[in-house]
């Protein structure tokens, strides 16, 4: 639990980040609206606000070398490794199993609890917001959005020095899909707070 804590705390400046960015983009995305008598009501604005933050802070987290965001908290000069330097997995379940065992063998619950679960609840929200905000939501829509963010980390990994696995990418695919599942069971259990997040006909 205190590593699930300490990576919150990491994406705090980015999530911050992300908020400036809404704002800043708030009225741009205004206009493209009003071209199509399209609005956005503040519903819509809070679950674009929260995405934001979301995305900045996971990319953040994931496109910077391992301690980045810990050490520039602690103000300490980050380290930056030669690119390169990490592992590349292209086996599926391979490494996911040694490191599994090795866990358990060590007792290292939070590397679990980091690498499996947490791979998959991390990328969960790209596939409820995918759903959330779109017009049509549909299940293959968040999954490409989940599997083309992560595909995008495990390759950029490279140049940070971190281990590029396709079990985090499938992992992470998991989760988008899991995310559009978290959808369907908001729009069942309060379908009007999903309608207040579509976009509206200016009038309504």
């Amino acid at each position: 639990m205190d590593a699930v804590v300490s990576y919150l705390i990491q994406m705090i400046i980015p999530a911050m980040l992300g908020a400036l960015l809404w704002w800043l983009t708030r009225g741009w995305r205004r206009s493209r609206l009003s071209v199509k008598c399209l609005r956005a009501g503040s519903f819509r604005e809070g679950a674009l606000l929260l995405f934001f933050m979301f995305i900045m802070g996971l990319l953040a987290l994931t496109l910077t070398p391992a301690g980045f965001w810990n050490a520039v908290l602690q103000g300490k000069s980050p380290h930056i490794p030669e690119p390169f330097r990490g592992g590349i997995n292209l086996i599926p379940f391979q490494r996911s199993l040694e490191l599994l065992q090795y866990y358990q063998k060590h007792r290292l619950w939070n590397a679990i609890l980091i690498n499996f679960p947490g791979n998959i609840l991390m990328f969960l929200p790209i596939g409820f917001f995918a759903a959330l905000l779109s017009d049509k939501p549909r299940w293959w829509k968040g999954t490409l959005w989940t599997f083309g963010v992560s595909l995008f980390i495990e390759i950029f990994q490279l140049f940070v020095s971190r281990g590029t696995d396709v079990d985090d990418l499938i992992l992470n695919t998991l989760g988008g899909i899991l995310g559009h599942w978290a959808f369907l069971l908001l729009r069942w259990s309060y379908p009007g707070l999903v309608q207040k997040c579509a976009r509206q006909r200016r009038g309504i």
